[in-house]
């Protein structure tokens, strides 16, 4: 079972999820500058956006939640607009050139010593 996690964060906290992913041996993702308005939104200018980067994960299921758990410790900043953290479990994900559905439950993940 292959889980889907998606993170929205501040900048500031770009490198700090770098080195999370390394420290926790996560081999492929996905990161991208995304704007959005949410309740941290400039309350003068209504049409301002902030911006923000977002984190998408393939992993598999086994190591979902120590993943997730070890990420929001990193992100939390006490502060209003920090972002979100989703799972979406139980994705189907397919290997582009073979075409074959990936359903390894330590895929994506550090091999387990």
């Amino acid at each position: 079972m292959i889980d889907k996690v998606s993170v929205i964060f501040q900048e500031q906290k770009l490198e700090d999820i770098e080195s999370v992913l390394a420290e926790e041996g996560v081999r492929s993702f996905t990161i991208y500058q995304v704007q959005g308005r949410g309740s941290h939104a400039n309350l003068i200018d209504t049409h301002a956006l902030n911006t923000h980067y977002q984190l998408d994960i393939f992993i598999g299921h086994n190591h979902t939640q120590n993943l997730v758990g070890t990420l929001l410790d990193t992100l939390c900043v006490s502060q209003e607009g920090n972002g979100m953290t989703s799972i979406i479990e139980n994705v189907l994900l397919f290997d582009n050139n073979t075409k074959n559905q990936i359903s390894n439950p330590s895929y994506n993940h550090k091999l387990d010593v």
